[in-house]
């Protein structure tokens, strides 16, 4: 699906969305303090994912991937809120 996702595939992207945004949202809001700053982080993480998906290495362990792109903004101190 990153491979989709970075020729631009919004469809891969939905998919993505819809196997992984569980797991995502729920690893960000045991790191954040309100569950709105977990909600925009996860907003965050998908705008990331589709901005750096053509640096996405296959057969790089895609989840691994995705996952340091979720807790990206929390390394940085950023507020996850894509500009």
């Amino acid at each position: 699906m990153l491979v989709q996702i970075a020729h631009g595939s919004f469809k891969a992207l939905a998919e993505l969305y819809d196997l992984v945004a569980p797991l995502l949202l729920a690893l960000l809001r045991s790191r954040r303090a309100t569950a709105e700053q977990a909600d925009d982080a996860l907003v965050g993480a998908f705008v990331r994912i589709w901005r750096t998906a053509p640096a996405y290495s296959p057969g790089t362990a895609a989840l691994d991937w995705i996952i340091d792109l979720a807790q990206g903004d929390r390394r940085t101190g950023t507020s996850g809120r894509a500009a």
